[in-house]
């Protein structure tokens, strides 16, 4: 008998920034499509706020937010759809600027888990202290995982379970439910660099699988 795979899944990657536009932008989408491709899944890219309706939205599994910032969805109409997607099931991942908001719209924080406050000056080689090794978005990473990036401080602790942190205050990656739907974000993700690092895509496609409800998503508080 044939064996089946898992149910191939379809994302959609939104990209519009109305705040600082990180160059990496460009190399986090390739790299998303190039996981596409190895794994199986459909990847539709946009910067196009005009694309959040109930119709287009329904056609994805998870929404990728990929360095977003300031107020990248402004209409109430777009915004109630993105609601009711995640109302439904829907899923979403947000990647290291998708948490750097304006602060006006309150559910969409909730949704992130938590708002971009400061980042420590410049790059720097830290390691990565993983706390849930048992998800697919950590289970092929050392720990302490030795990396060069962006580091994010938070306004406040995220009401999430927290994958991954740099200490006990330094959360950078988690997962909760919220709102009826699926969401995972991680911190991670400034250089362009970061998407030709294999453990670091290992990360974003087991973050993309959780989202898309397509990887176990144990996420409880």
């Amino acid at each position: 008998m044939a064996q089946t795979g898992p149910k191939p899944f379809r994302v959609l990657v939104f990209t519009k920034t109305t705040g600082y536009r990180h160059d990496s932008i460009p190399s986090g989408v390739a790299a998303i499509k190039r996981l596409a491709a190895r794994h199986s899944f459909s990847v539709d890219t946009t910067a196009d706020a005009g694309r959040f309706t109930t119709r287009s939205l329904e056609r994805y599994d998870a929404v990728v937010f990929l360095s977003t910032t300031g107020t990248p969805i402004k209409s109430g109409k777009q915004r109630s759809a993105f609601v009711s997607y995640i109302r439904r099931g829907g899923g979403y991942l947000g990647i290291h600027a998708a948490s750097d908001t304006r602060g006006d719209w309150p559910w969409y924080e909730r949704l992130v888990g938590a708002r971009f406050k400061r980042h420590d000056p410049g790059l720097s080689s830290r390691g990565v202290e993983i706390l849930d090794p048992g998800t697919a978005a950590t289970r092929t990473l050392p720990n302490p995982w030795v990396r060069t990036d962006e580091w994010y401080e938070f306004r406040s602790a995220p009401a999430a379970h927290v994958l991954a942190a740099l200490d006990q205050t330094r959360p950078l990656a988690w997962c909760h439910r919220y709102d009826g739907g699926r969401s995972v974000y991680t911190a991670m993700g400034h250089t362009k660099e970061s998407y030709a690092e294999p453990r670091f895509l290992a990360h974003l496609l087991g973050a993309l699988e959780m989202a898309a409800g397509r990887a176990r998503f144990d996420c409880a508080d």
